[in-house]
């Protein structure tokens, strides 16, 4: 794994323990709300101290300004970015482990809380990784960290120039390209999921864009029984994993 040279702060109860415990040692500064007395955030300010950080207790309005605004709940830490795979890497690991591959591929998704579910769901199913394009997509924010809720740090997040491009070199490796989509007959509940699988879904409102569509060996749809057309992408990603994973238990 690379090392990234960027920084990344995060916000949150949640996803400041959970950074501090399984990655305390990237950890570079650390406030905390000079008033506090709940007992998460003294929590917090001895985990901090057991890792070597003394936190700087500060103003609501300093946490306000380092979090952009968002729901911090008195805790912001300033942190080295979790180290990535490039796709050679990620094939070399998915060659080695001895077990069929289960990847998330998503085709340039823009919103920061739905890549931060999809790599929470991802962790949670045992997926290998989560592969998303470099350019036109949402990368590794505070905001994805956060509602990764640490995910982030165990859970690679694969950056590729050209989606189309590794799904076609996953291929050749034996893995599957199954596509999610609204307008194929073949539901998803009607597919063997068990093969070497990159299941591939498409950005919020868009969809799989023509040629990742192309690219796909199989598409199938997620059954829906109400009034709506779709599913949040977070949620198609929970329903398609934990599918794959339940055939995989033999369910």
């Amino acid at each position: 794994m690379a090392r990234q040279d960027s920084i990344l702060l995060v916000f949150g109860l949640h996803a400041s323990a959970t950074t501090l415990a399984r990655a305390g040692h990237d950890v570079l500064e650390i406030w905390l709300r000079k008033d506090a007395t709940a007992s998460e955030l003294l929590a917090l300010d001895a985990q901090a101290q057991s890792v070597g950080l003394t936190p700087q207790r500060v103003a609501l309005a300093t946490l306000d300004r380092l979090s952009g605004g968002g729901v911090h709940q008195g805790v912001v830490l300033r942190r080295r970015a979790p180290a990535t795979l490039d796709l050679d890497q990620l094939r070399a690991a998915l060659r080695a482990h001895g077990r069929p591959p289960l990847v998330l591929a998503i085709d340039h998704p823009q919103d920061p809380h739905n890549l931060g579910a999809c790599l929470r769901v991802a962790d949670g199913a045992g997926a290998d990784a989560v592969i998303i394009p470099r350019d036109r997509s949402v990368g590794l924010t505070a905001v994805v960290a956060k509602v990764a809720s640490g995910a982030a740090d165990t859970m690679p997040l694969v950056q590729v120039g050209n989606l189309v491009r590794a799904l076609e070199q996953l291929k050749q490796d034996g893995l599957w390209a199954v596509g999610a989509t609204h307008d194929t007959p073949t539901q998803i509940y009607q597919t063997d999921l068990k093969v070497p699988l990159v299941m591939v879904l498409g950005a919020e409102g868009e969809g799989l864009r023509r040629l990742t569509r192309e690219c796909c060996d199989l598409l199938v749809h997620i059954p829906l029984h109400g009034s709506v057309a779709s599913l949040n992408l977070s949620t198609a990603a929970a329903v398609c994993l934990f599918e794959a994973r339940r055939q995989r238990a033999g369910g």
